[in-house]
């Protein structure tokens, strides 16, 4: 008799995954919180220039994703992780050499580009390895460590810098770069997970993923939702300290609003979007809650300081609950959508997305239209978003739920076997 070997299970691989996650985003987090600090005083660059910097670099990234979805195709989403994080560590070194905007632009167009890719990957790999069931829980508690690593970077880079000094920003750059190369060889000398990891590569042709009008469709549709990076990150910051009397100090603790309820919540949401049904009312409640946070956002100038403290915090949990939905259902909706063969390209390309909301198109809209037009502005982009929440059940009443087994015969032509 032949001997059954088992399904495995989250315990076999979460400790792999989730550790290097821990690593990898606790090393992002050295830097994130005063990445913009370090440009500014360190490398003597203007804030303008920084952001047209930071705009460039996100473009540089969405283009760069066409290859990258090359690679991952054919050589499956481990050895092209590894080599993310590897080059991920040599920008984040060369952040110490920048000694002008061109040096900057060079850097910052190639983190841009690992950043981007890294998530994309790791989610690949884990859907080579988790069965369909599960898949939706591990990447749940992958994102809650992104947040723990997030937090305990942010926490070592403020004790760090309490002295002001500049030289206190290279050992946090320096273990940022160790921090990559230690997840790289965490992934490395996992021989396990390689089996599984690379079964599920295929090589794609990238021109058909470019002809896929459901994966461009739903590209489009989850940039619009993931709206809610830049309106936390730019729109919300920049409201409180220029259209209302709250002090600056609270936008701090708003954040921690933020990223408590990420740590406390995602896992348990997960069950919100673990079908594909689920997943694009999960959606559909995402985009309900942004429409509601940007008419909150809307109503604060008119308030006194306290009310209008409530009525940020109010917003800011709309946002969390909105993003923890979104984000969820993003996992859900991307894995059913990309074939097994394929599913590695697929997900990079996918996930351009949230390049181009964080990055690309998302400051330019919050800085150019909604804070220019103010609470018109909240307003009409509180329309658009109560307009995107109607896709889904659009989607749901059609019956076209589905991305990669719908399409499991275009999945066939998509793919050529290795």
């Amino acid at each position: 008799m032949s001997r059954v070997e088992p399904v495995p299970g989250h315990r076999q691989y979460l400790p792999l995954v989730q550790g290097a996650t821990l690593i990898e985003w606790t090393g992002t987090g050295l830097f994130l919180a005063v990445s913009t600090i370090y440009f500014v005083k360190v490398a003597h660059l203007s804030t303008s220039s920084v952001g047209t910097g930071l705009t460039i670099g996100g473009a540089v990234a969405v283009a760069s994703a066409v290859p990258i979805a090359r690679l991952a195709g054919r050589f499956g989403p481990k050895p092209v992780l590894i080599g993310v994080m590897l080059l991920r560590a040599l920008a984040t070194v060369g952040y110490l050499r920048v000694d002008g905007w061109w040096s900057f632009l060079l850097v910052v167009a190639v983190i841009a580009v690992t950043e981007q890719s890294s998530p994309p990957l790791v989610q690949s790999y884990v859907g080579a390895r988790a069965p369909e069931s599960l898949r939706a829980k591990v990447m749940a508690v992958q994102r809650t460590v992104v947040n723990l690593g997030i937090s305990l970077g942010g926490l070592i880079a403020g004790l760090a810098l309490g002295s002001g000094a500049p030289e206190a920003f290279r050992p946090l750059l320096i273990g940022g770069a160790v921090a990559y190369v230690a997840v790289a060889a965490v992934y490395a000398t996992a021989r396990r997970e390689e089996e599984a990891a690379t079964a599920a590569a295929g090589s794609a042709r990238v021109t058909d993923l470019l002809k896929d009008r459901r994966l461009l469709g739903f590209t489009a549709y989850n940039a619009m939702v993931s709206l809610w990076m830049p309106v936390l990150n730019v729109a919300f910051p920049l409201w409180l300290v220029t259209g209302t009397d709250v002090p600056e100090r609270f936008v701090g603790i708003l954040y921690a609003v933020n990223t408590v309820l990420c740590i406390a919540l995602q896992y348990p949401l997960n069950r919100c979007y673990g079908t594909t049904r689920r997943a694009w009312l999960s959606y559909a409640a995402s985009a309900l809650l942004l429409s509601c946070g940007a008419l909150a956002f809307a109503a604060a100038p008119g308030l006194g300081a306290r009310e209008a403290l409530l009525v940020f915090g109010a917003a800011v949990v709309l946002l969390t609950f909105a993003e923890l939905l979104q984000v969820g259902a993003s996992w859900t909706l991307s894995f059913d959508l990309a074939p097994e063969q394929a599913r590695s390209a697929y997900l990079v390309l996918f996930n351009t997305s949230r390049t181009v909301a964080n990055r690309v198109a998302g400051p330019v809209l919050m800085t150019g239209v909604v804070l220019a037009l103010g609470t018109a502005g909240w307003i009409a982009l509180a329309g658009v978003l109560l307009l995107g929440a109607l896709v889904p059940f659009v989607i749901l009443r059609s019956g076209d739920t589905t991305g990669g087994r719908a399409r499991s015969s275009a999945a066939r032509r998509t793919v050529t076997p290795r």
